[in-house]
């Protein structure tokens, strides 16, 4: 989602930093840098973004989640739509985890974070 501005729209973070999601190359994989809190406002620009990264045909794809402040269960939900997608298209798709601790603690409760390690 996008403002009048073209700046990335959504939710801010706990020190008010809004959602970031950018992608970029790294050599042979696409990496899809992920920011402050994910939520319904912004799910479907991750969605995209991942999306537009695994139609690539570069080796890999990596998101990452390190700066990832916030997951709700919509955006959830895009993560592991991306995980059965990548199983279907071999397996390219590998995380780096959040730094957050309420990242790790929703992880841990719907046991997932061994797919987001």
């Amino acid at each position: 989602m996008r403002s009048d501005d073209g700046s990335n729209a959504g939710s801010a973070d706990s020190k008010g930093r809004p959602a970031e999601i950018e992608s970029s190359r790294d050599r042979d994989s696409v990496v899809v840098a992920v920011g402050g809190e994910i939520d319904l406002l912004v799910a479907d620009q991750l969605d995209t973004a991942i999306r537009g990264a695994q139609r690539t045909k570069l080796g890999g794809v990596v998101v990452d989640l390190s700066e990832m402040s916030f997951v709700d269960s919509t955006a959830l939900e895009v993560l592991l739509e991306a995980v059965k997608r990548d199983r279907s298209d071999g397996n390219r798709l590998r995380f780096i985890p959040s730094r957050h601790e309420s990242v790790a603690r929703l992880f841990a409760l719907t046991c997932t974070t061994e797919m987001f390690q």
